[in-house]
């Protein structure tokens, strides 16, 4: 009897044990059909975090255009692309073209963000007429901080359904959980994409430079010599066209004129 009463504190626990493990998995059952769980959980997930963090340091996106005059394009293009090396950033696209007698090079510049205001002193200085400047900055602080908090829930929800995973017993209740669970490692992958979008924009700002030269135009005797030729030439067919076009006025002015010569050739009447 006393060897009895010795077991059943150890039989008891053993009761208490087995209807937690059970009721966990019927929690896991309820609510990873539910959305409501997911939902509660992400929003106390959220107010805990979001007071929790202090913004150490705002996020702040740069961007930007400069359009120059240089003295020399390949000096200019060198000049650009060491300056950007040294201060540890890269050529993310270039391109030229020419037209008339101007050539222009374009250079996209992704720049650690807090080298861009030196880059754009250097450019101001070597340039010869800064023709236009626009920088843009764009907080996305809130942006960060909510797509942070959101990516913690998620995993930890992650967490969660694997723990549950572990303690499943049918296949129903497995295959249940792992469709949750790939749902929830897929937002985690959209939201870390997301993350990692914003951390490159704040880290690099990018600068889309373009500068041109212009070269003097020589007189060319020979060839302004043939254009007037041909602009002779092309105006006197337009004259020619502007006489002909006058031709009711030559009829008219024709016609008075016979008359009035008619006139003078005729005698006056005798006098009586």
């Amino acid at each position: 009897m006393k060897l009895l009463l010795a077991k059943l504190p150890l039989v008891f626990g053993f009761i208490v044990a087995a209807c937690g493990t059970q009721d966990t998995l019927n929690l896991a059952n309820t609510d990873s059909s539910s959305p409501s769980y997911e939902k509660v959980t992400e929003v106390t997930d959220i107010d805990q975090d979001g007071s929790q963090s202090s913004i150490s340091e705002r996020k702040i996106i740069r961007e930007g255009e400069i359009y120059f005059e240089c003295r020399d394009i390949l000096e200019t293009d060198a000049f650009l692309k060491s300056e950007v090396k040294a201060a540890q950033g890269f050529i993310a696209n270039e391109s030229s073209n020419s037209y008339g007698e101007r050539t222009e090079k374009r250079l996209t510049i992704r720049i650690p963000s807090d080298q861009l205001d030196p880059l754009l002193e250097k450019i101001q200085a070597h340039a010869v007429r800064i023709e236009n400047t626009n920088i843009r900055s764009e907080d996305v602080t809130e942006q960060f901080i909510d797509v942070e908090a959101r990516l913690k829930t998620k995993k930890e929800l992650e967490n969660r359904y694997t723990e549950l995973l572990k303690l499943a017993r049918n296949v129903d209740e497995i295959l249940q959980l792992e469709r949750e669970l790939a749902n929830v490692r897929g937002e985690i992958e959209s939201m870390q994409g997301r993350l990692n979008y914003l951390k490159d924009r704040v880290a690099l700002s990018t600068l889309n430079v373009s500068f041109f030269v212009e070269k003097e135009k020589a007189f060319g005797f020979f060839a302004k010599a043939a254009e007037g030729l041909k602009n002779g030439w092309t105006n006197l067919q337009w004259f020619f066209i502007f006489i002909l076009n006058l031709w009711p006025f030559f009829l008219i002015f024709a016609g008075l004129l016979i008359w009035l010569l008619k006139r003078k050739k005729t005698p006056p009447p005798p006098m009586r």
